[in-house]
Parts: C-alpha cells; sequence; structure tokens
C-alpha cells in the first residue's frame, strides 16, 4: 500500500511539473524580448541552429518558407552572376570599340536609325544626351556645322535643308 502511494504521489509530482514547464515556455515565449533573444541564441550557436532547422524542415509550413528562401537566395545569386558578366561585357565593348573607332561609328549609325523608326528608343536616347550637356553641345555644334540647324538654333528636316542652302549660294 506504501508503495502504491509514493508511486501515486510521484506521478502527481511528475504531471504537476511537465505542466507547469510548458506554461513556463509559453509564458516566455509571450515576451517579446525574451523570445528575441531565445532567436538570437539559436542563430549564433551553429548546433542549435542545425537542430532547430532539422526540427522546423518537420513541419509543412516551416519547410516551405525555408524552400522558397533558398530559391530567393539561389535567384539573387544568379542574378549578380549576370550583372557582373554584363559588366564584363560592357568592358570589353568599350575596350573594342576604343580599338576600333570605325566599328563604333557603324554601331552608333545603326543605333540612330534605330532611333529614327523607334519613339521609345529617340525618346531614351534624348535622355541620355540631357543628362551629359557637354555631349549635347558637341552635337548641337556639330550639327550647325553640317548645316542641319538653322540660325536660331532649331534643326531642319531636309526639305528646310535644301531650301536654305538654295538661299545661301
Amino acid at each position: 500500500m506504501k508503495t502504491i502511494t509514493i508511486l501515486i504521489s510521484m506521478l502527481t509530482v511528475l504531471v504537476f511539473n511537465v505542466n507547469g514547464q510548458s506554461t513556463a515556455v509559453k509564458g516566455l515565449l509571450d515576451k517579446q524580448e525574451t523570445r528575441t533573444e531565445i532567436f538570437k541564441t539559436i542563430a549564433s550557436n551553429h548546433q542549435l541552429m542545425m537542430e532547430f532547422m532539422k526540427v522546423a524542415k518537420e513541419y509543412d509550413h516551416s519547410a516551405m518558407m525555408m524552400s522558397n528562401a533558398e530559391n530567393h537566395q539561389r535567384i539573387e545569386m544568379e542574378a549578380k552572376k549576370a550583372s557582373m558578366a554584363d559588366m564584363n561585357d560592357e568592358h570589353q565593348m568599350m575596350g573594342m570599340m576604343k580599338d576600333n573607332p570605325e566599328m563604333m561609328q557603324k554601331m552608333m549609325g545603326k543605333m540612330m536609325q534605330m532611333c529614327e523608326k523607334d519613339t521609345a528608343m529617340r525618346n531614351q536616347m534624348v535622355n541620355m544626351m540631357t543628362e551629359h550637356p557637354e555631349m549635347m553641345n558637341m552635337c548641337t555644334q556639330k550639327m550647325k556645322e553640317k548645316g542641319r540647324m538653322n540660325p536660331g538654333g532649331k534643326m531642319m528636316n531636309p526639305k528646310e535643308k535644301s531650301h536654305h542652302e538654295n538661299y545661301k549660294h
């Protein structure tokens, strides 16, 4: 009888102790400061983080979130690699144009032809020119020299240019 009483007492103490711990954990997690400190402790300890990730993978929601984070990181890394490749290509192209002025003139001519046909590209070119006033001044000067601008500084279309040339002679 004594043994049964001791066993029941120990079970009762154990049940109360387990219930007391779960409410204590919930109480800890309810406080923002304590919760943040727990997160920081887990994140800064490799072993704890590995255990946390192992447990987290067992739950659908957290496994999906970790998978999304991994995909996002992979996409960002690929974008950075592509950006670096573009910069490298740009440097190579600039070097080629420096070494081959004929190629640069040909490219610029084709770009100008494209701008004549495409208003969006033309607007983009105009915006770029307004951001570089020295280039704009040089272009204006060249157009005046070639007779593409009237004395008032306005562009002339081909009909006006031929009409203007008739009066120059």
